[in-house]
């Protein structure tokens, strides 16, 4: 039971104008359908006149799963936008998806 009441929201997705990138850096995805797993490169973001350009590569993580991938991206790369950690649960869970079913995976954009 309710004591009160609370707001009802609609959610809908943010516009990619609205997207704000992680200063934190970013991350490609891919999957190997050979070995079953999924792969993740970690990159730190390479600003040139305060606009990022490129990453240089910090960190490769496997694993077979998506959860144990975004637990272990969330214990070893603090500090990430809750928007760019939400992301990355959608996306390895994409990349599990496709590779259970062995499909294609494409990682999709912000």
């Amino acid at each position: 039971m309710v004591d009160k009441e609370v707001p009802l929201i609609e959610a809908k997705k943010a516009p990619r104008k609205d997207v704000v990138l992680d200063p934190k850096g970013f991350f490609v995805i891919e999957i190997n359908p050979a070995e079953k797993k999924i792969c993740v490169e970690y990159y730190s973001n390479v600003y040139k006149e305060k606009k990022i350009v490129s990453g240089n590569l910090q960190m490769v993580l496997n694993g077979d799963d998506a959860t144990g991938l975004c637990d272990t991206i969330a214990k070893r790369i603090t500090g990430l936008r809750p928007e760019h950690l939400l992301y990355l649960g959608r996306e390895l869970q994409r990349a599990e998806c496709a590779l259970e079913k062995n499909k294609k995976y494409v990682q999709g954009g912000c």
